[in-house]
């Protein structure tokens, strides 16, 4: 690795990084952070690199197999292992880089960090003028599509990043390593779905920034209307492209419209026998019922060029999100990483996630992970590795990934092992090792619901995957009983090793904590793994009001835009 160029810069960078972002900004919350591990987004010249964020490619008909996922242990992991294939999959690089290294990251890599949440709003409500500001007008799509567009090259905006300097600070990534670390080591990354919905969102927000926490429980008022897509597509002449299928319930409507001189059919049912059950113009809008899965057609004439499809669905029952523009759309995806120091002689803890082990520490008073059974010191073709401008090492320990495929959330963690052909990496399919060396040495547990609804204690896996089957047992607790799935690395507080995802980010935007839910208090028993409300605030995000507080982001905008334009 070259230390020139580009390590010469870390100072400038660290000043650039931000340029653009609003006044009155607070600094990034740490409450978080674990000795060793930290969280360093994106800066400009690095999004510019990488480029826009790539899209989630969701299974938009996974929501229909939602209660064969909550049933059935095999079939979460096995959809579970697809999620993580989308997540982890390569994308390139905006970029050229010097010959021999490859110029791609991880997807989830390219996904977008508060920093970028920062600029985005920023420029977006800025542009909203007086008149706007003053009824807390929404963006509107076309408002968001231009942010989202102007982010990845504001670099070229800021007067500390000259043409010259840029094109220095890419020609010195020469490493492997060094791209990974253009990604950053962010500790959290918003799908353009997410961040989309999150912007769109943040008039909604306010109330729940400054008020008290939602109730728990609300009574619906009936069928709601939300986003469940807004996706550009390029079609040639006379070439037809399709979207989904979508699953729709029954008595959910699914409507599309496009804009951009193409039209598009819905159509119902299965591949093998399907029936247009509407078509329209460019603007027009079309509109197909449940249940089943729906499929989007797009078609091009002669010219053919690029379209923009939006795609809403009337729930039947919808899913709160108070302190939201409604749930989020079924392509957004968070994931949450933990970065380790490989440098100074630092080492990974290892934890033992047998089913001896497992059993031991799910019977203790306080079920935590602790400290872990030994170290090690895996080198890049082991674990995941990214080198940051100024030459710091750091490993992928871990890395929570939650999509909105089901209403409810997919949620999926991965964490690294020296042993990962064992227990949770026993059924790990062959296209997860294809990705790349580093990454068959994660192990991987995911839940679909708050309870546990398979009968089958090992998951059905005794005779292909043994290993796995005792471990699933050891943390079953019975049909009904409170799922399990956790991640020694990323869990925190007393009980840490006793939780399932959802149980804990059903307190989204509640002012609440992690610590005080997995405490297991008897406000939240089971180590906050049970469901008590059905009021999700921020449709089981922390982001708004926790972690990487993006409400506070947008206060402090809109408190200091109002503090010379309000009367």
């Amino acid at each position: 690795m070259r230390a020139g160029p580009r390590a010469a810069l870390t100072v400038a960078l660290a000043t650039a990084a931000c340029a653009g972002d609003p006044p009155g900004a607070p600094d990034q919350p740490d409450e978080c952070a674990e000795i060793g591990s930290a969280s360093a987004a994106l800066g400009l010249a690095d999004r510019a690199i990488v480029g826009p964020a790539e899209a989630y490619p969701a299974d938009a008909e996974l929501r229909g197999r939602e209660q064969e996922l909550r049933g059935s242990q095999r079939a979460r992991r096995e959809a579970a292992w697809r999620i993580v294939e989308r997540a982890l999959a390569p994308v390139g690089l905006a970029e050229d880089l010097p010959a021999d290294v490859p110029a791609e990251v991880p997807r989830f890599q390219t996904w977008y960090g508060r920093d970028d949440f920062q600029r985005m709003f920023h420029r977006l409500y800025d542009d909203l003028g007086p008149a706007g500001r003053s009824e807390r007008a929404a963006f509107g799509d076309a408002a968001i599509d231009d942010a989202l567009g102007w982010n990845a090259s504001a670099v070229h905006e800021a007067p500390s990043w000259p043409a010259e300097r840029y094109q220095e600070y890419v020609a010195a990534i020469d490493e492997a390593v060094e791209v990974g670390g253009v990604g950053g080591v962010g500790r959290v990354g918003y799908s353009p779905g997410a961040a989309r919905h999150l912007l769109a969102s943040y008039a909604a927000a306010l109330p729940c920034v400054y008020g008290e926490p939602p109730p728990a429980f609300v009574d619906g008022d009936g069928p709601a209307e939300r986003q469940l897509l807004r996706q550009g597509v390029d079609v040639g002449a006379c070439e037809r492209r399709e979207l989904g299928p979508f699953f729709v319930a029954g008595g959910e409507v699914l409507r599309a419209r496009i804009d951009g001189g193409q039209t598009l059919r819905l159509l119902a049912g299965p591949p093998e026998s399907r029936d247009e059950v509407c078509a329209a113009a460019a603007g027009e809008a079309c509109e197909a019922a449940g249940p089943g899965p729906i499929t989007i057609e797009v078609a091009a004439g002669g010219e053919g060029g690029r379209a923009v499809v939006d795609v809403e669905l009337g729930e039947a029952q919808p899913t709160w999100a108070a302190c939201m523009a409604g749930p989020f759309p079924v392509d957004a995806a968070v994931v949450k990483a933990d970065w380790r120091r490989s440098d100074f002689g630092a080492t990974l803890p290892v934890h033992d996630t047998s089913a001896d082990a497992l059993r031991r520490q799910l019977a203790g008073a306080s079920p935590d992970w602790g400290e872990g059974e030994g170290a090690a010191d895996p080198g890049p073709d082991q674990i995941y590795t990214a080198v940051l401008p100024n030459g710091q090492r750091y490993r992928l320990a871990a890395l929570h990934v939650m999509t909105k495929e089901l209403d409810h959330w997919m949620w999926v963690t991965l964490w690294w092992s020296p042993d990962p052909e064992s227990d949770f990496g026993a059924d790990r399919p062959d296209s997860i090792a294809e990705l790349g060396g580093p990454w068959r040495n994660y192990k991987m547990c995911s839940v679909a619901w708050f309870r546990e609804q398979d009968p089958d204690p090992t998951g059905g896996y005794d005779d292909s995957a043994p290993a796995l089957a005792e471990a699933l047992a050891a943390a079953h607790t019975g049909e009904g009983g409170p799922s399990w799935c956790s991640n020694p690395y990323l869990e925190l507080g007393a009980g840490n090793g006793a939780t399932n995802c959802t149980g804990c980010h059903q307190h989204g935007g509640t002012g609440l904590t992690p610590e005080v839910i997995l405490a297991g208090e008897e406000s939240f028993p089971e180590h906050g793994r049970i469901q008590v409300r059905n009021n999700f605030a921020t449709d089981y995000s922390w982001a708004v009001d926790s972690g990487d507080r993006l409400g506070r982001i947008i206060a402090d905008e809109v408190e200091y835009y109002d503090s010379f334009e309000q009367p």
